[in-house]
């Protein structure tokens, strides 16, 4: 991969994480150390990887490519065509809870407000990342997964995967919204379902739904 490529690559990283290569790690789904080989022109990123980008930012992809920019595609994205999004200092266990400290905000990402809109079918602002602790939820969610939650969605749908806010902290679980009660399931079949009734409701408010997820690699 030349340099004038990696170059480019480190526009991206500027204007999408501030920089932030590990930043930028986390929101596109792979290694710290491959996002900081790719910069240095010491790893050739894979085409899915480069389409991945190309869809999560709206980005000119010839340009990435070649250096040569469309001319009805401008590079940078003005300030309306992004939201950052906040990464909450709080993890979302998949296992039987984790008590969780203040939910202080430590990291941002720009988003595409398009690419939000037509892959996720989220509009407004009420997002955030958190992280994943945990292995109740395999092979659906990983530990250490960085996890992009809607806290506007709060009626659980079938076989939507939602945030939990419990006595214990939260919770990652898929939900299933039955007349009395909700079903709450572990996606690995080593954890036992439970449900929410109108007994126990109260412990157990939903924060919100998990649209996206991303992996390191």
């Amino acid at each position: 991969m030349s340099n004038a490529f990696s170059r480019r690559f480190v526009e991206l990283v500027e204007q999408f994480s501030g920089g932030n290569k590990r930043q930028f790690a986390e929101l596109t789904g792979k290694s710290s150390s491959h996002i900081y080989r790719i910069c240095r022109g010491l790893s050739r990123p894979s085409m899915a990887y480069l389409e991945h980008i190309h869809g999560l930012f709206s980005i000119d992809f010839n340009w990435l490519l070649t250096g040569e920019r469309a001319h009805d595609m401008p590079f940078n994205n003005s300030s309306d065509d992004l939201l950052l999004v906040p990464k909450l200092d709080i993890e979302a266990s998949a296992g039987f809870g984790a008590i969780n400290g203040i939910e202080e905000m430590t990291e941002q990402f720009a988003l595409n407000k398009r690419w939000l809109s037509s892959q996720l079918g989220v509009h407004g602002e009420s997002l955030a990342f958190v992280s994943v602790r945990g292995d109740s939820m395999l092979p659906t969610l990983h530990h250490g997964d960085m996890v992009l939650v809607d806290l506007s969605q709060q009626q659980p749908s079938n076989d939507g995967v939602y945030v939990l806010q419990t006595e214990d902290g939260l919770m990652a679980k898929r939900l299933k919204q039955k007349p009395d009660h909700l079903i709450v399931i572990s996606d690995n079949p080593d954890y036992p379902e439970w449900t929410i009734t109108q007994e126990n409701v109260e412990q157990h408010s939903v924060a919100g739904r998990i649209v996206w997820c991303g992996r390191t690699v």
